[in-house]
């Protein structure tokens, strides 16, 4: 048995002595976050948590150096270690009802508090999980876990079998590394690459390009951008994080974005500073429990945990203007039994069995069937009263196949790296097949990809950019001949220049052997881009000027500039936006400006806007005009889909009443960047391909937000009658109509059914529209509308002409 008590004299005044040296080492540069590095070295005292001697063992035997001395002395942490509570179970299922994952039952909530104005944008954003996965995370609490708390949990790494790493993600999920044949691999996720970097670690995600550092301890350092973005994290003497520093390659340190931690006595985040001098809160209660975040602004979200039982269950959240949003209520096991709302329609009930559970809303019932494999919970089918659905699962994690009710199926296949080779969708229409080939052995960079109807290729430079791509449209309805696809005629490429730190900087597009743009990219002071331009079309704009956050606060471009400002949440106020006289506007000098206010909980409940012109040539302005919300949506349209010149015609109103175009309800502010997705089109060419539904069934290394359009872990419940059905009603009707409630996989599904053969996606990416442009389908995403029961859902719109308003936009609620 190891001593349990340390001896006096000499040996105490070392022990000073080697402290106070750890603490110089500690405050000139050695930097660790205070939990992971502690937790990991007291799995190296020898001391076996569950065990009477546990916390006597750790006091007595845990390693020294660098912030040993904190860690002896954080009793609480040490009697948490000790506890040996075992690990609950990752679930690789998309949560439902404000949300809840079905298969264990655990409530999970994420905000985010933090958003930059970059490109690639920093976030801070924190996850609430009822029982959390990753342990010891005390910066928020026992419960809630922050972005850049990311970490490597290595007791298990010996590097050899069966040598395990722990990797938490931003949401503080586990994704699992085995060392194999060398390497570290992923579970169900090749995505994610983890390799052992001189004393560190570094992890790369493929699909993003980012990239992780960490300490020998596992603590997060650095995260980069493949576009030349570092993010280094800064550490105090005692281990906590107090500082987070983006500065981007080639630019001056005046011009980086530094976010700030500050702490209470017992060492959770109690302010966090932003760029631009805003301040937000946090409060505890006695269990640490996060109970209030006071913005910014001075308004207050607040969060209630009221269950004697579970001292750390969320019971309750409490808007900013002093609403029950929702409530949870649990069972003995602490697995949510029910969640409610003011809206009792958007209430869930949950039923858990033997590797089951039921869903009751409204008044119909779905049970989720559960099963492990590769030590996540993953769900295997469904069973309803219109029939059963079944999802079959690799032993790796990548999904198999899935069959629907209508008898759909999606059948994946994969290489030995794990990568998707193969996706063969049976549905009603027919066959649909797309294949893969790899530029490698091992990343997820596409040389070629056939679908039905086109055949794509990639070409990349050293750094893993797409210098070059090609497509063509094929003979090949199904994409069964996948590569022997014969071309038909159509063919699209486009070469892509970068810079040193992978920035686009020029762009060339031909279509049928004719150039049809011809882009050049410019870079500011903060490593944004400043200016897209097209030489054939000679469009041109550009952010010139930018807050202390990076938001964009002033664009210029060929004939029109735009001014915008914030409010303490970052939220547009005002955007003013001045478009002046050439040949593509007839000679007007146009303007508009916009002005939000929001309620307290950040809704639009207001949105004016007034417009000016003049008469053509030197006359004078007009004076400005309250203009309908009919106008301001056409203006922002063409401003959001990048089209010149932005101001409608002048006989506008009486256009729309003509097709009968129906507006979406609830507001939304303007976007900003949505004006740079077409000139960025093929500068994100090489993140763009992984929206393709083959990517959907590989493990993505981390649970996918609530709004994925991938979601895959629910196959169609509806029948292809039932489909059939909801779109005659959806085209006898006019005007905004509700289309009932529907999965997301049925909404993609009655998607597919709605656009027909030959579909494309929008320009904005945010859903599919029809080969005739009259039918656009876009895809689930929350919304504060009258029509969304559920808080998310998809629209069904039908124009009369392609580039027209919609005269019939159907809502369909989502929900599990």
């Amino acid at each position: 048995m190891k001593p349990r008590n340390p001896s006096h004299g000499a040996v105490v005044n070392l022990a000073r002595l080697l402290a106070a040296l750890a603490l110089l080492l500690v405050a000139f540069g050695a930097r660790a976050d205070h939990t992971s590095d502690c937790t990991s070295r007291y799995a190296k005292s020898g001391a076996v948590p569950g065990t009477k001697w546990c916390a006597l063992d750790v006091a007595s035997n845990t390693p020294g150096g660098p912030g040993g001395y904190s860690c002896l002395n954080d009793i609480d942490l040490i009697k948490q270690w000790c506890a040996g509570e075992t690990d609950p179970q990752p679930e690789q299922s998309c949560p439902v009802a404000d949300p809840v994952y079905p298969g264990s039952g655990a409530v999970t909530l994420t905000e985010s508090d933090f958003v930059s104005g970059d490109d690639v944008p920093m976030v801070f954003t924190r996850t609430y999980r009822s029982t959390p996965l990753a342990k010891n995370i005390g910066a928020m609490g026992p419960v809630w876990f922050h972005s850049w708390q990311r970490n490597l949990g290595l007791a298990n790494a010996n590097s050899g079998s069966p040598s395990t790493i722990l990797a938490y993600r931003e949401n503080g999920e586990p994704v699992t590394f085995s060392w194999s044949s060398g390497v570290w691999r992923a579970s169900g996720s090749p995505v994610l690459s983890l390799a052992q970097s001189g004393s560190g670690w570094t992890l790369t995600n493929q699909t993003t390009g980012t990239t992780e550092t960490y300490s020998a301890q596992g603590v997060l350092l650095s995260e980069s951008t493949r576009t030349g973005f570092l993010r280094t994290l800064n550490y105090d003497g005692s281990g906590l994080l107090t500082v987070i520093t983006q500065h981007a390659a080639g630019t001056s340190a005046n011009n980086d974005l530094t976010v700030r931690l500050e702490y209470d006595d017992k060492r959770r985040v109690s302010r966090l500073l932003d760029p631009v001098s805003g301040m937000t809160q946090y409060g505890y209660d006695n269990n640490s429990n996060l109970t209030s975040v006071t913005w910014p602004d001075g308004n207050v979200r607040r969060y209630a945990y009221d269950d004697a039982r579970f001292k750390n269950a969320i019971t309750g959240e409490i808007d900013e203007a002093g609403t029950r949003i929702a409530t949870w209520s649990y069972d003995a096991q602490g697995r949510a039994s029910a969640v409610s709302h003011p809206d009792a329609s958007r209430n869930v009930q949950f039923a858990y069995g033997n590797g089951a559970t039921t869903l009751s809303y409204g008044k119909s019932n779905l049970t989720i069937h559960f099963s492990s494999t590769g030590g996540v919970l993953r769900p295997t089918g469904t069973g309803s009263t219109k029939g059963a659905t079944k999802t079959a699962w690799e032993s790796d994690g990548n999904l198999g196949s899935q069959t629907g009710i209508d008898g759909s199926s999606q059948e994946y296949t994969y290489d030995n790296a794990g990568r998707p080779t193969r996706l063969v969708v049976h549905s009603a229409s027919g066959i649909s097949v797309t294949s893969v080939r790899y530029a490698d052995a091992t990343t997820l960079r596409p040389s070629s990809m056939a679908q039905p109807g086109k055949v794509r290729a990639f070409v990349y430079d050293a750094n893993g950019n797409v210098t070059g791509f090609s497509e063509f449209s094929t003979s090949d309805p199904t994409g069964e001949s996948a590569f022997d696809a014969k071309a038909s005629g159509q063919q699209r490429t486009a070469g892509v220049a970068y810079d040193s730190s992978n920035r686009a900087v020029a762009a060339l597009e031909y279509f049928n052997g004719s150039k049809t743009a011809d882009w050049l990219y410019f870079y500011d002071a903060t490593g944004n881009l400043r200016l897209a331009t097209d030489r054939v079309s000679g469009w041109t704009l550009g952010m010139m000027g930018r807050d202390a956050a990076h938001r964009a606060t002033y664009l210029a471009g060929d004939n029109r500039e735009a001014l915008i400002t914030y409010n303490a949440r970052g939220r547009v106020t005002q955007f003013a936006y001045f478009e002046y006289p050439t040949t593509l506007n007839g000679g007007l000098h146009r303007t508009l400006t916009l002005k939000y206010s929001y309620s307290a909980d950040g809704q639009i409940v207001s949105r004016t806007g007034t417009a000016a012109r003049n008469n053509g040539g030197s006359t004078f302005m007009g004076d400005a005009t309250p203009i309908s919300s009919d106008e301001i949506d056409q203006w922002l349209d063409n401003y959001e889909s990048g089209i010149n010149p932005v101001g409608p015609p002048a006989n506008l109103h009486g256009l729309l009443k003509a097709l009968q175009s129906v507006q979406e309800p609830g507001l939304e502010p303007v976007c900003i960047e949505c004006a740079f997705v077409i000139p960025l089109r093929w500068a994100n060419t090489g993140y763009n391909v992984f929206k393709d539904p083959i990517w959907a069934g590989i493990g993505r290394g981390g649970k996918p937000s609530a709004e994925a359009k991938q979601c895959v872990d629910l196959p169609p419940q509806l029948t292809t009658a039932e489909r059939a059905g909801m779109l005659r009603e959806l085209f006898g009707q006019k005007g905004n109509t509700r289309m009932r409630t529907a999965t997301r996989a049925d909404s993609d599904a009655l998607g597919k059914d709605f656009v027909g053969p030959g579909f494309r996606e929008t320009r904005d990416g945010s859903g599919w529209v029809s080969a005739d442009g009259l039918r656009v389908y876009r895809f689930p995403k929350s919304k504060d509308s009258p029509y969304a029961d559920t808080g998310v859902q998809s629209n069904f719109q039908v124009k009369s002409t392609p580039n027209g308003q919609p005269y019939v936009n159907g809502h369909l609620n989502i929900a599990p």
